[in-house]
């Protein structure tokens, strides 16, 4: 699976309002940035849906591996990606969700760079290939909206309570084994780059996907359009892709 599916970010707005607080004589001031209105809402109704069942998963497995995943970005003595985090002695919980899924979703969260296609074979056997696909996503789509919110200076959203139901189960029409990723798509298999076809075995991962890429990055149908820029005062195109590029570098990003 390539791990260029993560969404990726632009920056917030500048700062429209000022606080200023005091600690003893200090005083200095919190700059609380503006976040656009679609970017913020996209944000919110992404973050609201990890309570629904997916997929594959229950709305309490889907909140439950989005704690691992929360936990995994503040963890300050990060574990070697060797090491399984439900069989360290970190706070993780693996109740609703089985533990390979907890360990898979830290590793991911922390050790993108590290995952082979021997890992992801091993994962699918005992998930089986479009829940792993699903826990790809929902890894990606919780550390998007985390990041974004911590380098913004916004506080960290809460979790919401999980909402009862079964997984739907929901697949395309025909899936195909892909030469171009490491699990199945859906059909036709290769004719579109990999991290475009990545998700699509699982339509609601896929759709989340773009949903946070249109707002974050670029709408899937001006992708074709070098000169493409969401406001005249913002990043042009190859600013966007600059950055895009010197972060996906940082993050030994496969794509």
């Amino acid at each position: 699976m390539t791990s260029g599916s993560v969404a990726r970010c632009t920056t917030a707005s500048p700062a429209s309002s000022t606080s200023i607080e005091a600690t003893g004589r200090l005083r200095y001031v919190r700059r609380v940035p503006t976040v656009r209105q679609d970017l913020a809402d996209t944000h919110a109704q992404v973050w609201d849906q990890l309570a629904d069942p997916g997929a594959w998963w229950t709305g309490p497995q889907r909140v439950e591996l989005a704690r691992t995943v929360l936990f995994a970005l503040d963890d300050d003595d990060v574990l070697p990606p060797w090491v399984s985090v439900t069989g360290s002695d970190r706070p993780v919980d693996a109740v609703a969700a089985p533990p390979v899924a907890h360990d898979l979703a830290y590793r991911m969260t922390r050790h993108a760079g590290t995952l082979t296609p021997a890992i992801a074979a091993a994962a699918i056997d005992e998930l089986d290939p479009l829940p792993y696909v699903e826990l790809c996503g929902l890894v990606s789509s919780i550390a998007a909206i985390a990041h974004f919110d911590r380098s913004a200076g916004l506080e960290r959203r809460r979790l919401p309570e999980p909402r009862e139901g079964e997984p739907s189960g929901e697949q395309p029409a025909e899936l195909e084994d892909a030469e171009w990723n490491w699990v199945p798509v859906a059909a036709p298999a290769d004719r579109m780059p990999a991290v475009v076809q990545a998700y699509t075995g699982v339509p609601p991962a896929d759709r989340t996907t773009w949903q946070l890429a249109a707002v974050q990055y670029i709408p899937n149908g001006e992708m074709g359009d070098p000169a493409w820029r969401r406001r005249s005062d913002g990043l042009s195109r190859p600013e966007m892709e600059l950055v895009a590029s010197r972060v996906a570098q940082l993050r030994e990003c496969f794509y």
